[in-house]
């Protein structure tokens, strides 16, 4: 089980990994969730190729991709998968970062006001990045094994500088009836990926 003191650790390594970042027009990136004995939490990227962010060019489509080979990979023989690295720490979820464009509803911009306005009402809107005054910004979406979903993400201040907010992050559990507020590709990818390394249960079996 997920406690309440491991959902606040899980938060507060989102942050702290996008605090970090110091560059835009990074390549996503995929990682599993880990929780020591100490009770600590650790992100592990996954070394997963380039080429698999350029060839797909959506990072939910990347990642989902990744989850159905994932799913016929072989296992070690306690039901562990390959692609959790050893020694770690307990797996107990899965992350992606990536990049994304928002729009605010009290942006000085009016092409941004409209946007809204008409998203609002159910009528079409351009992509987000050919909106002129939209949001830049630095995302993490994770889930874990309880079902709880996370969603951090910074904004750059102005897009001819680096610096960026400070992170803010969002947690819903499994029994929050906001869940569902918290969908989308990149909530429904990481999902998919989760199920298909997380551990099968084995007899007698120890790491």
């Amino acid at each position: 089980m997920i406690s309440p003191k491991t959902a606040e650790a899980i938060q507060e390594e989102l942050t702290g990994h996008l605090r970090s970042r110091v560059e835009w027009d990074e390549a996503p990136a995929v990682f599993t969730v880990h929780q020591s004995d100490d009770g600590s939490v650790l992100l592990a990227r996954l070394p997963v190729p380039e080429s698999m962010w350029s060839d797909c060019g959506h990072p939910p489509t990347a990642v989902a991709g990744l989850a159905a080979v994932a799913t016929g990979l072989p296992r070690y023989p306690d039901g562990s998968h390959l692609l959790v690295r050893p020694g770690v720490g307990k797996l107990i979820g899965a992350a992606i970062r990536y990049e994304a464009y928002a729009l605010s509803e009290d942006s000085q911009s009016p092409a941004v006001r409209e946007a809204v306005r008409r998203r609002g009402a159910g009528g079409s809107v351009p992509r987000f990045e050919d909106i002129p005054g939209r949001i830049e910004q630095r995302c993490m979406t994770a889930v874990d094994l309880d079902g709880g979903r996370y969603m951090a993400s910074s904004s750059r201040i102005d897009e001819l500088e680096l610096e960026a907010t400070e992170p803010t992050v969002h947690y819903l559990a499994f029994g929050d009836p906001r869940r569902d507020s918290l969908t989308g590709n990149v909530v429904d990818a990481a999902i998919r990926f989760l199920n298909a390394i997380k551990p099968v249960p084995t007899k007698g079996a120890a790491r």
